[in-house]
């Protein structure tokens, strides 16, 4: 049984969105780009609901390098224009969002390359400056004595991205923004006669059935966008192929560097970088011919990571060593009629928003973490020749987060109760795993290595449920997950 307070803040929820006439727009998706569409469209005063089947940010979301790029690796392709409007939107959401995103710099390493690579870089990182309107720090020369560096400016975000994405949603609660996670869109239709949507949806957490009206739909499920097209009988031109990252979460130790590595053997690059108390090594770069591939990292890519970082960085990198293990799916837009194979990098992270005038609703396809906020405003600014905005006042909040030192770790994070009343946290894995970095920062997602963590996910179950036993139960289900998903991938 869940929290009652909790349930009876979700029920109340599903009222507002149902019985305050039809909703402005409704939004599928609660990742990045939901997420900053939501913000922006509730920042301009209309009424908007978002819905994830899920929990927020627990897609692709929630397994980026922790990096705002500004696109450096698409200058291989010559592609500027792609950089330089990555360039632009790093710069803006920068700007927006200062307190959550730092500059920070990373060594690319040229080692024992010829003079001609290290020009040749030089000049590239120089020029990758430009195109960011000269905005961080220009790129310099650093003699190390692990070898010479190449110097350059990135953005940061400071906690993670799920959290990041939570802070977006949970900014803009009120009885007129509404966001519902574990919430699935069973049905959707089209009443022309009426001109609104009739969306049937399930509530994945107490089995209810919910129905509710929208003005428009739109489709910001990321990589399940082409399913809930067929649900909603929506054609596109465009559709999404998908690539799987991975990256290894080692103890950071005594590095204090982010750095570039060319990846031995293939023509790309391994970062390393710095986050709290653990260094990311990869990402892995795999295309998938289907969606299920891409949602869990097997052991090819885990001996992948390990046989590089054995190769590359300094010291002893074991299967025994990784903390966690981060992977993601990306969905890269592509025509309807794309049908080759080619290495994910050589395809662009831009994004496509369809239009469905006839139907009312819109598809974003593509994208990056750095650039949703301005493919947000691009979206609000279609949307608002369909409905003029300001038709309410959006409340201004500035709630400070509940914040606890956690024991283990000598971090402050949001409290379960806080993240359970204002952030609707409902699981020990929403809490560890996106409301906090506990499943990221210690070993075997926060059991630690001989569940040493117990007694202390115990305490944190129990904000999420008024039974002992059920907190009980949260605990042995985690438990189960930890050893049927993730041990067997560092096992030998």
């Amino acid at each position: 049984m869940l929290n009652p307070l909790f349930l009876a803040q979700r029920a109340a929820r599903f009222r507002s969105m149902a019985e305050g006439g039809p909703l402005d727009f409704l939004i599928v998706g609660g990742g990045i780009s939901g997420a900053m569409l939501h913000d922006v469209l509730c920042r301009r005063g209309y009424r908007v609901a978002m819905v994830d089947k899920s929990d927020f940010a627990s897609g692709t979301s929630q397994a980026s390098g922790m990096l705002v790029w500004g696109g450096l690796l698409y200058l291989k392709n010559l592609d500027f224009a792609t950089v330089a409007s990555l360039c632009k939107a790093r710069k803006a959401l920068m700007e927006k969002c200062a307190r959550q995103i730092k500059p920070l710099d990373i060594h690319y390493l040229t080692g024992g390359a010829p003079a001609a690579s290290k020009a040749f870089v030089w000049a590239a990182l120089q020029f990758y400056w430009l195109l960011g309107g000269c905005e961080l720090d220009r790129p310099r020369f650093k003699k190390c004595p692990s070898g010479d560096a190449l110097i350059y400016q990135e953005g940061m975000l400071c906690e993670s991205d799920s959290r990041f994405v939570i802070d977006q949603i949970a900014a803009q609660d009120s009885e007129q923004s509404i966001a519902l996670n574990h919430c699935r869109v069973a049905t959707a239709s089209r009443d022309s006669s009426h001109g609104l949507w009739r969306i049937g949806l399930n509530d994945e957490l107490t089995g209810t059935e919910h129905q509710v009206t929208a003005k428009v739909l739109i489709n910001a499920a990321g990589v399940w966008a082409d399913e809930l097209n067929r649900l909603a009988g929506l054609e596109s031109r465009y559709k999404h192929v998908f690539s799987k990252g991975v990256y290894l979460a080692f103890p950071r130790g005594d590095s204090v560097e982010a750095r570039i590595y060319p990846m031995l053997g293939r023509n790309d690059v391994l970062t390393h970088v710095p986050w709290g108390p653990v260094s990311m090594w990869g990402p892995t770069e795999t295309s998938i011919q289907n969606m299920k591939a891409g949602f869990s990292a097997d052991r090819d890519d885990v001996r992948f990571l390990l046989d590089q970082a054995r190769r590359q960085l300094r010291g002893q990198h074991r299967a025994e060593d990784v903390v966690s293990i981060r992977c993601g799916i990306r969905p890269l837009v592509v025509p309807r009629n794309y049908n080759r194979e080619e290495y994910p990098l050589s395809l662009s992270r831009r994004h496509q928003v369809e239009i469905h005038k006839e139907k009312m609703a819109i598809t974003m396809y593509g994208g990056k973490f750095t650039s949703a906020m301005t493919v947000a405003e691009h979206t609000a600014n279609l949307l608002k020749r369909w409905i003029p905005p300001a038709r309410f006042s959006p409340p201004t909040r500035h709630h400070a987060p509940e914040t606890r030192i956690h024991d283990g770790l000598g971090h402050a994070f949001v409290t379960p109760e806080w993240a359970r009343d204002r952030e609707s946290c409902a699981t020990l894995e929403d809490y560890l795993r996106r409301r906090t970095n506990i499943a990221q920062w210690m070993p075997r997602m926060g059991l630690g290595h001989q569940n040493e963590q117990r007694d202390a996910l115990l305490e944190t179950a129990s904000a999420f449920t008024d039974e002992p036993n059920h907190a009980e139960a949260m605990v042995c289900a985690y438990e189960q997950r930890v050893r049927s998903l993730y041990d067997p991938l560092l096992s030998a």
